[in-house]
């Protein structure tokens, strides 16, 4: 820790070397990787991750690597941790997540569009009556615009196929929870089902079938998720898909 804090990245590789816990956190779980985060270090928190650190670790009061990334505004540790995987969606106790504390603490643009691109939610704000833009709107005009546009019924709705092509499922749930249109499509009129079929995501072809599309509806060119499911050999998304009907 003392020597992250000092900015020593041969000292912190030294340490790990020399047998010290990459999951060491202090009296208040505030872990090595957080305080790397914190500090903007990238290639301290490669090493850490390397090490066995978890990107998803939590302090005392809920707040992840990520979250402490996000709030300095340190745009290449995000992506870092991003392409690590973290869940980009979790909340501390407080309801926080790492795409406000990006926008309305650190005003990052660059943070809130990385988070963006992570299928981050941008539904879900702590401060009652307020929702995420308005809040962003206090520190910075840019991080507010772009949080409005992913609100609006347009940005919504994209957002939620992007999601879906990627097998997002837990993203895409927050998105129909937070009220993204669930029948929004693309230029070639596909809907989320037809990405998740393409994919081949059991769960989340489960999910949107529960909330009303069709595993038999066309898209403009003809083709529907079953079709889909099956030029990709996708025999469970099949089998799920059919069983639909």
């Amino acid at each position: 820790m003392e020597a992250i804090e000092s900015g020593d990245e041969s000292g912190v590789k030294r340490c790990l070397d020399d047998g010290a816990d990459a999951m060491f956190a202090d009296e208040e779980g505030f872990t090595a990787l957080h305080m790397a985060c914190q500090e903007g270090y990238e290639g301290m928190v490669t090493l850490l991750l390397r090490k066995g650190a978890k990107v998803d670790s939590t302090d005392d009061d809920g707040v992840t690597p990520l979250m402490s990334a996000s709030e300095a505004g340190h745009e290449s540790v995000v992506t870092l941790l991003v392409a690590e995987n973290a869940d980009v969606n979790l909340a501390d106790k407080a309801g926080k997540t790492a795409i406000l504390r990006a926008a309305a603490i650190a005003g990052s643009e660059a943070c809130v569009a990385r988070l963006l691109a992570a299928s981050a939610d941008v539904f879900a704000c702590p401060v009652a009556g307020k929702t995420l833009a308005e809040v962003a709107e206090k520190k910075d005009a840019a991080c507010a615009k772009r949080i409005k546009e992913a609100l609006s019924r347009e940005g919504a709705g994209r957002r939620l196929l992007e999601a879906a092509e990627k097998g997002r499922t837990s993203a895409v749930r927050l998105m129909l929870d937070g009220g993204a249109d669930v029948s929004a499509t693309d230029d070639d009129g596909w809907n989320a089902l037809h990405f998740a079929a393409a994919d081949g995501t059991v769960e989340l072809i489960e999910l949107l079938i529960a909330k009303g599309l069709k595993a038999d509806a066309p898209a403009k060119d003809g083709a529907t998720p079953i079709e889909l499911a099956e030029e990709e050999e996708h025999d469970d998304a099949v089998e799920a898909l059919k069983a639909s009907l």
